[in-house]
């Protein structure tokens, strides 16, 4: 199974998803899909997944130096979004963006089961 096919079969089954990625925490995307209905908002999500990259940099080092821990998951909701960034490794994470009505456990679910196929890929 392709990046690719794998973020579509995660679209497919989180409802209210828009799109999803897998980035660096360099910013720069490995892989990214979005619905077609939601073609417009493809930018945005490309642009929304590579700003919270520093955020999720950031949030992890503050983790680590209160004595919190490894941050695994981190969620965040907006007035217009909910994103779900799912540590894979040291240097990858994936992401999902939501509409605010969006299925939030079933975007955490497919996140966790799509992190134990990618941490081999991404050690």
């Amino acid at each position: 199974m392709t990046f690719s096919e794998l973020l579509q079969g995660i679209l497919a089954r989180v409802e209210g998803s828009i799109g999803i990625a897998i980035m660096g925490l360099d910013g720069l995307a490995i892989e990214h899909v979005q619905v077609p209905s939601k073609m417009d908002l493809g930018e945005r999500v490309a642009l929304i997944a590579t700003s919270h990259a520093t955020l999720l940099r950031n949030t992890m080092r503050m983790s680590s130096d209160t004595g919190v821990g490894a941050l695994n998951e981190l969620t965040l909701m907006s007035d217009n979004f909910l994103l779900v960034v799912r540590l894979i490794g040291r240097e990858y994470f994936l992401i999902i963006v939501l509409n605010p009505g969006g299925n939030l456990g079933r975007a955490r679910f497919e996140l966790r089961k799509a992190h134990l196929l990618l941490e081999k890929e991404f050690v």
